[in-house]
C-alpha cells in the first residue's frame, strides 16, 4: 500500500468517514471532527502502523493542513521508533 493510501484510510477510519471526502477537501482542518483528538490518534496509529516515530518538534499544525503535507510529515520521521 503507497503512503498517501494509508494515511488517507487513517484519517478516514478515524473520523469515520469516506476516504473520498479526505481526498476531496482542501485542507484536513475542514473536515468535521478533525481536531486535536484526532489529530494525536491519527498521528498515534500512524506511528505504530509504520513502527515510526515523529519527533515531537515536528508536529506542527502545519503538517497536518492536507494529505501532502501529513505524507511529508510521515515520510521524514525517524524509522525504527516504535515497535
Amino acid at each position: 500500500m503507497r503512503l498517501r493510501d494509508l494515511v488517507v484510510d487513517t484519517v478516514a477510519g478515524t473520523l469515520r468517514i469516506d476516504a473520498r471526502s479526505v481526498t476531496a477537501t482542501p485542507t484536513l482542518f475542514d473536515l468535521a471532527g478533525f481536531d486535536s483528538l484526532a489529530i494525536v490518534a491519527i498521528l498515534d496509529r500512524l506511528e505504530d502502523d509504520l513502527c515510526i516515530e515523529v519527533p515531537p518538534e515536528r508536529i506542527l499544525p502545519e503538517a497536518f493542513a492536507s494529505i501532502d503535507s501529513l505524507c511529508e510529515l510521515i515520510a521524514s520521521a525517524d524509522p525504527g521508533g516504535r515497535r
